[in-house]
This record gives structure tokens, C-alpha cells and sequence, in this order.
């Protein structure tokens, strides 16, 4: 399900029936094992109200930002429906967040999701909004804070009961490639043995991908990656969909440090549109900072012709 920000911060739902047709805008529900959720799924879910699964999207819709963009989400597990129905006064700030989010407002959506957090909601809610102060303390370039966002938020869900896992890998995945920006390459790479755990739904594939990726860029060892082939696959998926910038981006300096300039080329030609709302120079300065170089580059070398 999706939310799309309009100028008059009035929202409009929409579904998206999978990843790969996912546009800006739009919100993807995941089921606990990293699946997407179709439109069958939501018809479903629209029998326990529509009020209710308008709630379930702009609580969990702060769910999976990631790098692939704020306007992604998850709501993870059908537990989450009934939960929200003893909360869903609260379902029109959290919609507002995420309109804000999606339209890359990140200190906005920071104001409300704060003034949430005073309210007290119940112990459901802390960990999504623990989550979405994490991402956005991240894209803010506070790497601390949402480091320990990202940890408050993983021990609550790891208590929790089977509807809280989701959540709780989409947090995992978050906070390794967060360490990883942080050049804290020890920890990320401990970090990421557990990710060997997580479900292998199609979301959850991505993320792993760029979570290798993220490690291999700050280690600055391509030898990290898989083979080439590999390599290519995540490149088609990832150019399937509207987002993953960054993992376009990473993908990119693969190629190019394995001698592949033409594979590199095409991909940094389709990573701008990617990168809109991803906030590229603070929540991950060394890829910007390549990037950069890349641009300028290719820039000197029209110069030179």
C-alpha cells in the first residue's frame, strides 16, 4: 500500500503488487518473510477496515526506508492489523510522517514522529518509531543517534512475539549497512553473520545485497563480492524497481574496480533518479564523495574531446 504526498499534504493509498513495480510515492506491505504483499493480500486485509489498513500504512510504512527511499514500508505480520485497532487515532500523524518522508521533508517527518513519541501510544508503537527516528536521524547524518535507535528498537522486537520479526530484519539490515557508513567495518561485518538467518523474500534479498555491497565499498575490497554473474543479477533487480540508488551506485564502483567500464557507466547514468530522496551526501559520505568523482570524471573527459 502506498501513500503519495500531494502539495496540499492530502494522501492517497495505493497498492503496489510487487517490487519491481513499485513507483515513487508508493508504499510496499511485507509479509515476515520479506515477500510482498498483492493485491489479494490487501483485499484481505481491507475486510478488517479500511481505517485500520490506513494506519497499518502510515505505521508501518516507516518501516522499511532503508536506502531504497522513504516512500518504501512494511507492516510486518497480519498481528500488526489488530494492534492498531486499539491505536488508530494515531494513524492520521503517522500518515503525515509518512507523506513527509516520502516527499524527502526528513526534519518534518522528524517533528512528527518526535511528537508522537511524547505521547506515549503503548508499548506496540515505540519500536516503528524508534525505527523511523533511526532512518531519519540517519539521513540527518547523526550516525549515533540513529545507531542507538536502531538498537532500542532490535531489542524490543527480538522479544517480541512471531508478528514483530519482520520488523525486527528490517532493523538488522539497517543498522549493519548504518555501521558500515560509520567505517565501523569490525562490528558490521560480526553484524552481518546474523543476517544469514533472515527470510530470503524478494525485499529482503535486495537489502542483503546492498548490505554486502555497503561492507565491500568501506572496506575497499571488491574481493568481498560474489562473481561477476552474481553481480550482474543484482544489477537487474535492482534496475527493475524506482529506487535502491545507493545500490545502483555501489554496483557501480564494482564494476568499475573489476575493469567493467561500460557496465559502470550505464549504471551511474541510471543512479540520479534513484537518489532523490536518499539524502546520499549525509547518510553515506564516502559513496557521495565517489560518486562525485565519478561525475567529475566523465566530465574532464567530455572536456577533453
Amino acid at each position: 500500500m502506498s501513500a503519495t504526498a500531494e502539495p496540499s499534504d492530502k494522501l492517497v493509498w495505493r497498492v503496489s503488487s510487487s517490487l519491481d513495480s513499485a513507483r515513487p510515492g508508493e508504499v510496499l506491505l511485507l509479509d515476515d518473510q520479506g515477500r510482498v504483499l498483492g493485491p489479494s493480500a490487501m483485499r484481505r486485509a481491507a475486510v478488517v477496515g479500511w481505517g485500520v489498513v490506513g494506519t497499518v500504512v502510515g505505521f508501518g510504512a516507516a518501516a522499511i526506508t532503508a536506502l531504497a527511499g522513504p516512500i518504501f514500508g512494511v507492516a510486518a505480520g497480519a498481528g500488526t492489523l489488530g494492534i492498531l485497532l486499539w491505536h488508530a487515532r494515531a494513524g492520521r500523524e503517522f500518515r503525515r510522517a509518512l507523506a513527509l518522508a516520502s516527499a524527502g521533508k526528513r526534519d518534518e517527518a522528524l517533528a512528527v514522529v518526535t511528537a508522537l513519541e511524547g505521547r506515549h501510544l503503548g508499548e506496540q508503537f515505540p519500536p516503528f518509531i524508534d525505527y523511523l527516528t533511526g532512518k531519519l536521524e540517519w539521513q540527518r547524518g547523526s550516525f549515533d543517534a540513529a545507531l542507538r535507535r536502531y538498537d532500542r528498537a532490535r531489542a524490543h522486537l527480538a522479544t517480541a512475539r512471531r508478528r514483530g520479526r519482520g520488523m525486527y530484519w528490517v532493523c538488522s539490515f539497517d543498522r549493519v549497512q548504518l555501521l558500515a557508513a560509520m567505517n565501523k567495518l569490525d562490528a558490521a561485518r560480526t553484524a552481518r553473520a546474523e543476517l544469514e538467518q533472515a527470510p530470503r523474500g524478494d525485499y529482503f534479498a535486495m537489502e542483503l545485497a546492498l548490505t554486502d555491497l555497503m561492507i565491500a565499498f568501506h572496506t575497499g575490497d571488491v574481493r568481498l563480492l560474489p562473481d561477476d554473474d552474481e553481480l550482474y543479477e543484482w544489477s537487474k533487480a535492482a534496475l527493475r524497481t524506482s529506487r535502491f540508488g545507493v545500490s545502483v551506485v555501489l554496483l557501480a564502483w564494482a564494476f568499475s574496480e573489476r575493469g567493467d567500464g561500460d557496465m559502470a557507466r550505464h549504471l551511474l547514468r541510471e543512479a540520479p533518479s534513484r537518489l532523490t530522496t536518499e539524502f546520499l551526501t549525509e547518510s553515506a559520505p564516502k559513496v557521495a564523495e565517489w560518486l562525485e568523482a565519478q561525475k567529475a570524471a566523465a566530465a574532464a573527459a567530455v572536456d577533453d574531446e
